[in-house]
């Protein structure tokens, strides 16, 4: 009886699935046909085709792969595993070309500026130029939002449909600041940050959110303390905590390591052996004083 109780406990271990530690993060290689579309994974930004996307919170995720002049291309319940043995999951996109609907290309210097279609929110500006589909043919009104620099705004923009007339001048005019005399008000309330890496062109993102490609300029941040993320594709992401105050600019130079192997995955789950092994010591207990 005893060792027909122990036997069923392995069982229930073996079909149990081994849990991955929180926050763990893994990988995603997305291929597109044409290629330079962009990828969002959830609702972030995370880079253009075809490329691998590391540093991805461990989840399900919906997938969007966009391009100008195509149809957006959708797939839901992307699992992405976590840890140091995990695979990268791999995904193909067969774009295929919009009859119905418009797109363009948008872009700004600097990059990092909020895009809105209509006062729809569409995106952020980055390298590479912020890819918008699925837009109604015909006239459209196109905002640049960025902290620190003064909205710029184009009325009656055409796009066909199809693929239309990229919008990639759009040139931000930094807001004045006034010289400080006696009579001011005060010193500043915002702060900057200058952020580099080696090698450069490594994305960025501030708390979660995607701001751009290094070097970089990030301005208008409230007096506090922000989580930077500095990621490039063969290298090991850097993070830190950079803290800032009200009038100061911080400047931060990332020296990026090349990426260790990834390390062959077991057949055996994390975690399945030291409970394997706890529920064998209890069997055997149990075995022994039933004796």
């Amino acid at each position: 009886m005893i060792a027909a109780l122990a036997l069923l406990l392995i069982l229930l271990v073996f079909a149990l699935p081994a849990s991955a530690a929180e926050g763990e993060t893994g990988a995603l290689s997305v291929v597109s046909s044409p290629s330079g579309a962009d990828v969002y994974v959830g609702d972030m930004y995370v880079g253009q085709t075809n490329n691998a996307f590391v540093n991805i919170l461990q989840g399900t995720y919906t997938v969007r792969v966009v391009k100008a002049g195509y149809n957006v291309y959708v797939v839901e319940n992307v699992y992405i595993p976590g840890g140091s043995s995990a695979n990268t999951v791999p995904m193909s996109a067969d774009l295929q070309k919009s009859v119905n609907m418009g797109g363009l290309i948008v872009d700004s210097s600097p990059t990092g500026a909020s895009v809105y279609v209509d006062d729809v929110f569409c995106g952020t500006t980055h390298y590479g130029g912020l890819q918008i589909a699925d837009l109604i043919p015909g006239t459209h009104t196109i905002r640049f939002e960025l902290a620190g620099y003064k909205p710029y705004t184009v009325t009656d923009y055409n796009t066909p449909a199809g693929y239309g007339t990229p919008l990639t001048n759009v040139n931000l005019v930094p807001i004045a600041t006034p010289t400080p005399t006696q009579t001011s008000s005060g010193p500043a309330t915002t702060a900057s940050m200058m952020l580099d890496s080696s090698p450069s062109g490594a994305t960025v993102s501030v708390n979660n959110e995607f701001r751009g490609y290094t070097p970089l300029t990030l301005s208008g941040f409230v007096p506090g303390s922000y989580s930077v993320l500095i990621s490039h594709d063969g290298y090991a992401s850097w993070q830190s905590t950079m803290t800032v105050s009200a009038g100061e600019t911080v400047r931060q130079t990332a020296y990026l390591n090349p990426a260790s192997a990834v390390p062959t995955p077991t057949q055996s789950p994390a975690g399945v052996v030291p409970i394997f092994a706890g529920v064998l010591a209890v069997a055997g207990c149990l075995i022994f004083f039933r004796r």
